[in-house]
């Protein structure tokens, strides 16, 4: 099943965060990664979440976002986007997707721990 890795970027320093980004943007995808959101283009909906900085990339699972993530490269190449935030840690998180059946459907697969419906 897809995973998405979601990344929230306090962005304070513009040209090392694009130097960052072009350093690691081969790494992401020969670990399997797909970006689908990269940038701060938004529209604000509801609440007061303003982001300098998203970004959201497919996995194929959420093991691969981890092994991409605490894998060696990334973990040395952090230096460089901690000097991009102005040292603050992004907001991240990987997350599964759902898995549709052949007519694009969802199916309840039980409730979590709040009681809200988990679909799959």
């Amino acid at each position: 099943m897809s995973a998405y890795f979601v990344i929230d970027l306090d962005v304070e320093d513009g040209p090392v965060i694009s130097d960052y980004e072009r350093q690691v943007t081969d790494h992401i995808v020969a670990a399997g990664g797909r970006f689908l959101v990269r940038g701060n283009d938004y529209v604000q909906i509801e609440g007061d979440w303003a982001p300098k900085r998203l970004i959201i990339i497919e996995f194929p699972s959420i093991e691969a976002v981890q092994n991409y993530y605490n894998s060696e490269f990334n973990q040395q190449s952090k230096r460089t986007r901690m000097s991009g935030t102005g040292g603050k840690p992004s907001r991240a998180i990987a997350i599964a997707g759902v898995d549709q059946d052949q007519a694009g459907g969802l199916h309840e697969a039980g409730v979590d721990e709040a009681g809200s419906v988990i679909w799959k």
